[in-house]
């Protein structure tokens, strides 16, 4: 009888340390006056347009369902952040925070937000794509049930476009 109560009292403890760590995974800091937000994984830089608050790096949160390094090389995540499929890029932004919508990125300055060209990932076949050549970031928006809405941005054209959800691509979060 002891050691039933002491098994359970350790799987209690446990559970409770495990389920305190994943909400505080999800938590950070937002500093306006260091327009920075500290996260566990890293600090982001902020920057404020047009009433709202932007992640002006992608994210590089680890999500082991749904994120890749671009070519599966850990210095591209520290370069360019990870790459995500939508249903994971609608749910991995910090608490307080939102993946863009459509609307939201097309008020945008693309310039405050410090693109870099990461590519995307496809999802039939694993291959990266664009490297150097264009940014993608998901929106919000699904286009339907099987794509959702992605902006792509290269040095001279910013379009919305609809893609398979299962494709990995960049995020960024808005301040909610």
């Amino acid at each position: 009888m002891k050691l039933k109560f002491v098994v359970a009292m350790a799987f209690t403890a446990f559970a409770a340390f495990t389920f305190t760590a994943c909400d505080k995974a999800n938590a950070c800091s937002y500093s306006d006056s260091n327009n920075t937000l500290t996260c566990s994984e890293k600090t982001y830089n902020t920057v404020k347009m047009n009433g709202q608050v932007w992640m002006a790096e992608n994210l590089e949160r680890y999500d082991s369902d749904s994120s890749f390094c671009y070519g599966s090389n850990h210095e591209n995540c520290k370069k360019y952040g990870r790459l995500y499929g939508f249903e994971s890029a609608n749910t991995i932004c910090p608490d307080g925070w939102a993946l863009p919508s459509q609307a939201d990125f097309e008020k945008a300055d693309m310039k405050s937000l410090n693109v870099l060209f990461g590519g995307y990932r496809y999802a039939s076949n694993g291959k990266f794509a664009d490297e150097g050549v264009s940014a993608s970031f998901w929106t919000a928006d699904a286009f339907d049930d099987a794509r959702g809405v992605m902006v792509r941005i290269k040095t001279d054209a910013m379009s919305f476009e609809h893609y398979s959800k299962n494709i990995a691509a960049s995020v960024r979060c808005v301040k909610k």
